[in-house]
C-alpha cells in the first residue's frame, strides 16, 4: 500500500444551512453540502465543527445505528433524549452517543457564551443495539501535553467507550515546539482545533484537516500552543486496511 497525505482546509468545508444561530462547517459530503467523491475516511463519516450562540442548537431529531462522538472545545453543550437521559457537556469532557436502535435527542447550547465543539459520526460494527449514552470527563488527563485516547474501545480509551473494535479518538495539547508522533494506524484523520502545527511539508491552521493512508509522515510539530484530534482506524468502511 502506498501511503498518501490528503490536506484539506478549513475554508474548503462545506456550510450546514437554515440552523439559526448555528455555524457548522462539514469534512464530509453530508446533508445539503453534496460530494460524491468525498463521503467517509476510515469508517470516520461525519466531522464537523460547530459554533452555537447562547440558547441556539437542534431541535429533537432521531439517530440510529451510528456511534457519535463530541468534544467540546468551549462553552457547555446541553444533551435530552427520548429516554429521559440529559447532560451538560463542557470542554475537557468527551459525550459518545451511540444510536443503536434508535435514539430522538436535541442539543443546544446551554450557558450564555458562544458553544464551540466537534462531532464526529462513524459506523458501528454491530446494528440494531441498544443506545448507550455517556459523558467522561478526561481533562486530568490531558495535563502533560501528548495524546489521550479519549474515545475507544473500553481496554483502549480513559474516556468514553465505543461500539467500535478498532477507531480510537486520541487529542492531544500540545505547547509549542512540540513533537507529537501520530498514534499507529492504516488509516489516520488529524484535526487541529487550536493553534499551529506542521505535518510532513504542510503547514495545518485551526479547522485544517489532514487524512493519512498507509506508510506516510508519522510526526506533528506544534508552531505555537495547539490542540490537535486525530482518530487512529484499522479499516476503511469496506474492512480492507489495504484499501
Amino acid at each position: 500500500m502506498v501511503g498518501t497525505v490528503e490536506v484539506r482546509r478549513a475554508a474548503d468545508r462545506g456550510v450546514l444551512p437554515g440552523v439559526p444561530g448555528v455555524d457548522s462547517r462539514h469534512s464530509f459530503s453530508f446533508g445539503a453540502h453534496l460530494e460524491p467523491g468525498n463521503t467517509h475516511h476510515g469508517v470516520l463519516l461525519a466531522h464537523h465543527e460547530d459554533r452555537i450562540a447562547p440558547g441556539a442548537g437542534y431541535d429533537d431529531h432521531p439517530h440510529r445505528d451510528t456511534e457519535i462522538v463530541t468534544w467540546v472545545l468551549a462553552g457547555t453543550l446541553e444533551h435530552a433524549d427520548d429516554a429521559g437521559r440529559t447532560a451538560h457537556v463542557t470542554a475537557g469532557s468527551v459525550q459518545r452517543l451511540s444510536a443503536g436502535s434508535g435514539v430522538v435527542h436535541r442539543e443546544r447550547n446551554a450557558a450564555d457564551d458562544e458553544l464551540h465543539l466537534v462531532q464526529m459520526w462513524l459506523l458501528p460494527d454491530e446494528a440494531g443495539v441498544d443506545p448507550v449514552h455517556e459523558v467522561v470527563d478526561v481533562s486530568a488527563a490531558l495535563h502533560d501535553g501528548g495524546w489521550v485516547p479519549v474515545a475507544g474501545p473500553a481496554d483502549r480509551s480513559v474516556g468514553a467507550g465505543l461500539g467500535i473494535a478498532d477507531a480510537v479518538l486520541h487529542v492531544a495539547r500540545p505547547s509549542a515546539g512540540a513533537d507529537l508522533e501520530l498514534p499507529p494506524a492504516p488509516f489516520l484523520h488529524v484535526f487541529v482545533a487550536r493553534g499551529e502545527v506542521g505535518l510532513g511539508e504542510a503547514v495545518l491552521h485551526p479547522g485544517d484537516t489532514a487524512r493519512l493512508a498507509g506508510p506516510t509522515a508519522t510526526v506533528v510539530r506544534t508552531h505555537t500552543d495547539a490542540e490537535v484530534l486525530a482518530w487512529a482506524m484499522a479499516t476503511d468502511l469496506m474492512g480492507d486496511p489495504d484499501r
